[in-house]
């Protein structure tokens, strides 16, 4: 019985990764560094690179949003766990989003 639900659980997470996201064409990458692979094989098996690229979060947004999508099926090895934290949110936080926005603002008031 709890094999069979364990099998219902698995069979859903991997519709909902195949169907439900599936990824579109390619549009901005990843940056470089150490965990850039891993969050592919990570993030990418569901989502398009802008998934992520698009989104800045605070270190603890990132981590809440690991943890759902560990929730939601996402194999993220928990030694990989802090090194791809620490990746999302040198690259895709806050204060990158900030610093994109600004020169725009600043073009647009001229």
């Amino acid at each position: 019985m709890i094999r069979k639900i364990f099998l219902a659980g698995l069979s859903i997470c991997f519709a909902v990764c195949a169907f439900g996201q599936a990824p579109s064409a390619p549009g901005k990458p990843l940056p470089p560094g150490p965990m850039n692979a891993k969050v592919k094989a990570s993030c990418t098996q569901c989502h398009a690179p802008d998934r992520i690229t698009e989104q800045h979060l605070s270190r603890e947004e990132w981590a809440a949003e690991l943890e759902k999508m560990e929730g939601l099926g996402a194999v993220i090895p928990e030694a990989d766990h802090k090194a791809i934290l620490d990746y999302l949110a040198r690259n895709f936080g806050p204060q990158k989003g900030k610093a994109k926005a600004a020169p725009k603002a600043a073009t647009s008031a001229n």
